[in-house]
C-alpha cells in the first residue's frame, strides 16, 4: 500500500516537471540563424513601398547621363553642338573663291548696247550699260566672260559677244613652239588640233593674247602668241 502511494506521488512530481518545462519560452534560435543566412543588403525598409529598390542600391541613384539642370532631358549626340550664328554664315559666303582670271590687255570696240555685270554671271547685278560703237578696256577673261575696267573705276564683266573680240589680219608666221589649237581665245577652251614648231601658220586674226589661225584643211582656231616667241 505504502509503495503504491509512493509511486503515484513520484509520477505526479515528474508530470509537474514536464509541464513546467513545456511552459518555459523557447530560445529564439530561428531568428538568430535566419539573420546569419540573409544578407543585410536584401533587407527592405519597413516604410518602403513593395518592389522599391533599397535606398543605398545602385538602382536607386539617377544616371548622370540623363540628368541636366532645370530638369531638361539630355539628348545624346548633341552635347557641345552649337547652331551657326548669322556672322558665321556671312563669313562663309564671303570666303567663296574669286573667279579665276586669265590676264589680258586690249581696248575693244563695243558692238551692241550691253550690260556690265558685277560678277561673271548673268544673274549678278548690273553696274553699268555699254553703248554701241564706244570702246572698253579689257583686262582679262574667265571661261565665259571678259573682265573690263570702267571709267568710274569699277571692275565688271561682259559677254564676249558684246565687243569686237577678233581683229582681222592676214599674215604668215613660222612657229617657234608646238601649240594646241583652241576653239576660243582662252585657256579653258576645247582643243581642236595641234601645230608644231618650224611650220608656217596663216594668221587671220588677233584676239587678246591669242592669234586666230586658218589651217590647210580650212579649220580655224586660236593659239597663244607665245608660240611665236
Amino acid at each position: 500500500m505504502f509503495h503504491r502511494d509512493f509511486r503515484s506521488a513520484r509520477i505526479a512530481a515528474l508530470g509537474a516537471v514536464v509541464v513546467a518545462t513545456l511552459a518555459m519560452p523557447a530560445p529564439s534560435f530561428a531568428a538568430g540563424s535566419g539573420e546569419e543566412d540573409v544578407p543585410s543588403t536584401s533587407i527592405v525598409p519597413a516604410d518602403a513601398p513593395s518592389g522599391a529598390a533599397p535606398a543605398n542600391s545602385p538602382a536607386s541613384s539617377t544616371s548622370p547621363s540623363t540628368t541636366t539642370p532645370a530638369g531638361k532631358t539630355w539628348m545624346p549626340g548633341l552635347t557641345g553642338v552649337k547652331p551657326k550664328s548669322p556672322a558665321h554664315r556671312a563669313s562663309s559666303k564671303s570666303s567663296l573663291r574669286e573667279p579665276e582670271i586669265e590676264p589680258a590687255q586690249a581696248r575693244l570696240k563695243v558692238l551692241e548696247d550691253s550690260p556690265v555685270y558685277a560678277a561673271p554671271a548673268k544673274t549678278s547685278k548690273h553696274i553699268e550699260q555699254l553703248t554701241r560703237d564706244k570702246f572698253v578696256e579689257v583686262t582679262g577673261s574667265t571661261h565665259y566672260f571678259l573682265r573690263v575696267n570702267l571709267k568710274s573705276g569699277q571692275t565688271g564683266y561682259i559677254e564676249p559677244s558684246a565687243v569686237e573680240l577678233v581683229k582681222p589680219v592676214d599674215k604668215v608666221f613660222v612657229l617657234t613652239h608646238d601649240a594646241a589649237v583652241l576653239d576660243k581665245p582662252n585657256r579653258w577652251a576645247r582643243k581642236v588640233a595641234e601645230v608644231h614648231a618650224s611650220h608656217n601658220v596663216h594668221v587671220v586674226g588677233l584676239s587678246l593674247d591669242y592669234m586666230q589661225i586658218r589651217m590647210k584643211n580650212g579649220l580655224e582656231g586660236f593659239i597663244p602668241m607665245t608660240a611665236l616667241e
